[in-house]
């Protein structure tokens, strides 16, 4: 790869597909990956989701920036206005995805409830998100791994 040639920014617009994963382990509905595509962290979109996502803990913290001045029930509440902020940003970076299914909260331990085909929108987006928190943990590791939107240049 040229180095002189290498646009984070042009890549992260370009976006990336990332086949979801539990545990180091690809998920599959019926034989085929489950696939999420996102824009990188550096493109215009995250950007903006970022700043978003800070305008929002800015607010929601109150001016309370330390942990030592927090009550444990505080704390409690800073981690839960955090993972939501992360689910709101990981939407906005969201731009599709095949195969997703879901069971609503009161079912998943039932087991006659069956999973049912979700379509991509942001609301929808940010629901998975925002209830199946583990799905986080995967993408955080996909966004921050710029080699997975580094497009290789071709020069002659």
């Amino acid at each position: 790869m040229d180095f002189a040639r290498i646009n984070t920014r042009r890549d992260a617009e370009q976006g990336a597909t990332w086949h979801v994963e539990f545990d180091g382990e690809p998920l599959f509905n019926k034989d085929e990956a489950i696939e999420m595509d996102f824009l990188g962290l550096e493109s215009d979109a995250g950007r903006r989701a970022s700043a978003a996502m800070v305008r929002k803990l800015d607010k929601k913290s109150k001016g309370k920036r330390k942990s030592t001045q927090l009550s444990v029930q505080e704390m409690i509440n800073a981690a839960e206005d955090s993972e939501q902020a992360r689910a709101e940003f990981y939407s906005r970076l969201c731009t599709g995805w095949r195969r997703v299914t879901y069971i609503e909260d009161e079912d998943l331990d039932n087991p006659e409830a069956k999973p049912v085909p979700m379509e991509f929108s942001r609301e929808n987006a940010l629901k998975l998100f925002s209830t199946r928190t583990w799905l986080m943990e995967g993408i955080d590791r996909f966004l921050g791994d710029k080699s997975n939107f580094t497009r290789e240049i071709v020069t002659s």
